[in-house]
């Protein structure tokens, strides 16, 4: 996911903990951000939040893998690190705001079509 080097460098210290789940928990905060910014009750809203679930319950079952850790354990340690990721993203969408008027960058853009990407190639795996 394309990204400056300083926020990639603030995300990947964030994630670090996830290791190899990292990847999904980064969307499940994106979309999450996303959620946030347009409103919970609005389309846009309510289709991150459709996505931010299931890019949560892909982080939970992979790190699951990962550790051997049961389902309490694993949401115990990933919902933080999604609300943190969601958090840098929304300083971002903020930032961008400022600086240009619009929200999102190319990274943004790019992080949105890798984030959907993976969620479809696994939720197409799993049925």
């Amino acid at each position: 996911m394309t990204q400056s080097a300083d926020f990639e460098n603030r995300m990947n210290a964030t994630l670090a903990p996830v290791d190899e789940t990292a990847p999904f928990v980064q969307c499940a905060g994106v979309f999450q951000a996303f959620r946030a910014l347009a409103g919970a009750d609005s389309d846009i809203g309510r289709a991150a939040l459709s996505r931010e679930v299931d890019m949560a319950i892909l982080a939970t079952l992979i790190r699951q893998d990962e550790t051997g850790a049961d389902d309490e354990a694993v949401m115990d340690e990933i919902h933080p690190l999604i609300a943190a990721a969601a958090e840098l993203y929304l300083d971002r969408f903020v930032a961008n705001q400022t600086a240009s008027g619009e929200v999102m960058d190319e990274g943004l853009t790019a992080t949105l079509q890798v984030c959907s990407e993976l969620r479809l190639r696994f939720l197409e795996g799993s049925q």
